[in-house]
Parts: C-alpha cells; sequence; structure tokens
C-alpha cells in the first residue's frame, strides 16, 4: 500500500549511514607496493536490493569485477541501497610470485565468484531507497584509496524515496531538472565524486510491482536528473546502460516496503489493447488529443474526441467492475476558483462523451482541481506564463476512482462530483 506524504520537499541530508564491514578474502599479502596503487582498481557497486525493483542482475558487472580480482592493491566496496545504506568491502591480495597466467587467471575468477556471490545475498533491511546516500557512501570510500582507477557502478531503477531527493511525490514528468539540481547543490547534497573517473548506471526505470511501469519519458527525465548529479558531483564520465537482462523480483518477505512513485500515462502514447488501468497510476488526455477552445469546456472537436476515448471505453466496457475518476486540470492563471470551475466543466465534458459511449454515468467521478494538484507542472517563467508547460497543465486525467491518487483528490478538490 502507498504511503501518504507530505508535499515533496528538497533539504538537506540528515542521515547517519551505516559503518562497513571488511571482508579478507586471503591474509597473503601486508600492502600495496607503488606499483600495484597505480595498476589497481578500486570499484564500488551499489546494488539496488530493495522492494519495488527487479532483482540485482549481479552478472552484467562479473567481467569488471574479474578485472579488480586480478590486479593487486584493489578494493571493491559493496553497498546496499535502502532507507540507510550499509557495505561490505573486499580487499584484493597480491598473488603469489612465479604462478602461471592461467593459474592467476583461476584465482581471479573465484575471487569473483566469491564477491558476486556476497552481492547476491546483501538484501535491503531499512525501509526506502536512498541512493543519495548511498552514492555518498560509495564516493567515501573510493576517495579513501590511494592512486588506481576509480568506478562506481550501480545496479538500481533510480527511484530514490528519501529525503532530499523524494521521487514519491510527484509524478516525474511535473519536475524540472535544472531546478531538483540547483536546490540539491544549494543544499550541498550532491555526493563528491572528484577523483572518480566512471560512473556506470545499470537498469535505471526498471521496476517491479507494486510500483507501476514507469512512462519512457519518465525513464528520460530520471536519466536527466541522475546524470545531472553525477556530473556536477565531479564525475570524468557518467554512461547509462538500459534494456539489459533482467533478474527476478524480490519475494515480499525478503526486502522491507519503499514507497511507489506515481506514473502518469499520457493517453497518445498509450496503447490500450495492451493497457491495464488498475495497474496505470493515471492516464491524461492533454491537449495533443483532447482540445478545448480556449477558457470554455467547448471542445473543439467533438468526434475526434470521441475517437481518442475509444480506448478508454473500450477498457471500461470490458472492465465493468472498473470505475474512473476524471480530473480537470488548468494553467496556472487567472483567479484560483475560476479556474477550478473550469477544469470540473472540462472533466464533465469527457465525462458526458463517455457516457454517449455506453459507459454508464454511475461509474464516472468528476473533480475539479485547477491548477492545485498532483500533476501540476511549474508553468510560471520569470514572473510569466510558460506556454509550453502551461499547455501540459491543461487536461483531464483519468484515475482509478478505487485508488490512493483518487482519494487524494477527494481530500483536496473543491469540487467533486459523483452519481
Amino acid at each position: 500500500m502507498r504511503k501518504k506524504r507530505k508535499k515533496i520537499r528538497i533539504w538537506k541530508m540528515s542521515c547517519l549511514l551505516l559503518l562497513s564491514t571488511v571482508i579478507l578474502l586471503s591474509a597473503a599479502g601486508c600492502g600495496a607496493s607503488k606499483k600495484e596503487e597505480e595498476n589497481a582498481v578500486h570499484l564500488a557497486v551499489i546494488i539496488g536490493a530493495h522492494a519495488n525493483a527487479p532483482r540485482a542482475n549481479t552478472s552484467l558487472i562479473y567481467d569488471a569485477v574479474l578485472d579488480a580480482c586480478g590486479r593487486s592493491g584493489s578494493t571493491i566496496s559493496l553497498i546496499v541501497n535502502d532507507g540507510a545504506p550499509y557495505a561490505s568491502v573486499a580487499d584484493i591480495p597480491e598473488t603469489k610470485a612465479g604462478l602461471s597466467s592461467e593459474k592467476c587467471r583461476s584465482i581471479a575468477e573465484e575471487r569473483a565468484r566469491q564477491i558476486l556471490e556476497l552481492a547476491d545475498q546483501m538484501l535491503a533491511r531499512t525501509e526506502e531507497s536512498d541512493l543519495l546516500s548511498a552514492a555518498a557512501l560509495a564516493a567515501r570510500h573510493l576517495q579513501a584509496e590511494e592512486g588506481g582507477r576509480k568506478e562506481l557502478i550501480i545496479l538500481d531503477s533510480g527511484l530514490t524515496t528519501v529525503l532530499p531527493l523524494d521521487f514519491t511525490e510527484t509524478p516525474l514528468e511535473s519536475i524540472r531538472t535544472e531546478q531538483v539540481l540547483d536546490v540539491l547543490e544549494g543544499q550541498e547534497a550532491i555526493p563528491d565524486l572528484e577523483g572518480i573517473q566512471r560512473v556506470c548506471f545499470y537498469n535505471i526505470g526498471d521496476v517491479a510491482q507494486p510500483q507501476s511501469r514507469i512512462t519512457e519519458g519518465d525513464r528520460r527525465i530520471l536519466t536527466e536528473i541522475w546524470n545531472g548529479i553525477f556530473t556536477r558531483a565531479g564525475a570524468a564520465e557518467v554512461e547509462f546502460k538500459t534494456d539489459l537482462p533482467l533478474s527476478s523480483c524480490y519475494a515480499k518477505e525478503e526486502v522491507p516496503e519503499v514507497s511507489v512513485m506515481p506514473v502518469v500515462e499520457r493517453a497518445s502514447a498509450l496503447i490500450w489493447e495492451e493497457a491495464d488501468l488498475g495497474e496505470l497510476d493515471a492516464v491524461t488526455f492533454g491537449e495533443e488529443s483532447i482540445a478545448f477552445l480556449p477558457d470554455t469546456d467547448e471542445l473543439v472537436d467533438r468526434e475526434t474526441a470521441k475517437e481518442v476515448l475509444e480506448g478508454a471505453a473500450r477498457y471500461m466496457a470490458e472492465h465493468p467492475g472498473f470505475h474512473a475518476m476524471l480530473v480537470g486540470t488548468t494553467a496556472k492563471t487567472g483567479d484560483p476558483g475560476s479556474c477550478v470551475s473550469l477544469s470540473q466543466k472540462r472533466a464533465e465534458a469527457v465525462r458526458d462523451l463517455l457516457i454517449e459511449k455506453g459507459i454508464d454515468g454511475t461509474r464516472l467521478e468528476t473533480a475539479g482541481t485547477g491548477y492545485e494538484n498532483p500533476f501540476y507542472i511549474n508553468d510560471q517563467k520569470d514572473g510569466a506564463l510558460d506556454e509550453t508547460s502551461a499547455a501540459r497543465n491543461r487536461s483531464v486525467i483519468l484515475l482509478d476512482a478505487s485508488g490512493e491518487m483518487a482519494a487524494q483528490i477527494r481530500e483536496q478538490s473543491l469540487l467533486v462530483r459523483a452519481e
């Protein structure tokens, strides 16, 4: 079940991180020489072993771990991303002199196998996901090492749910990347990655139930945010790898709960034949699909609007137990009361079209929110209306009437109509 939260805020981190546990794979070797320090590879691997994400596929990082395991003086830090990230560290000892290259590789492969086996056993201990803190912990481990190449590898969805960066409060499409980055930087919440040559992020945006599948637009925004964070943090190179093989999901009893992020699917991009409105958080009918004349509830093209609603009407006809809430939204301009009234009338206009298409009116609830709603995108720029963002705020949004988001709208909206 989704946790109710207050409005999204970004502020300074205050949580403490757990101390790391040191693992020695062998007693051989008492310290790295200067040459070994230069040839060493220091890896920090953040493992998203938490709820709402696929099981971390550690086989994706085998080559990187094997490379480090074959170099004396290297270190590998395994960090679990949860509400209070924790770490284990493997120091790679010196391999005995005189061994054949085949034997050295065999030793490195065994070390890599042990480390990945440990990684697979490390699971979240604390509720939620705090990737910012996990990255800060990884940075401290890497910067504590002298010389060598330093890399940060992340196996995670990127959907962090802990302040100062909490994605559960508002849809990703409502977030302005540069604004988020400026606030994080101003609050000194961006980790210090100076001296780290490379950040490689695997499976960003890949999720598991109960988190709804995110849209490709959301994945793009999520990638922009984390790329911006790591770039401002000072990483020399940032790379994202997606469309990769996914493992199974974590069982509910394996890991603590993680709050879910709302996902808004644009009707114009939705494949209705494959859609399950019971699993989607929201479907928005924007100006590109259902357009109204300016400042009115009169449709620009009624027949086109009816065609756009065909998928939703067909779904509701095939799923008689599904009840919908239609939420009208507006740009932030004019009198707030007038915006609420206009948004309510537009929601009712869409309701009327669905009734014309055979949907029982008792299954269609409407709400007028104006610009006070969880879907609002900041459409103010330099004291004036930003028309690009404002256009995205002029919409009618379809919700599952039995869902948590609909319940939130009922609590906040000034106008709600249910037959």
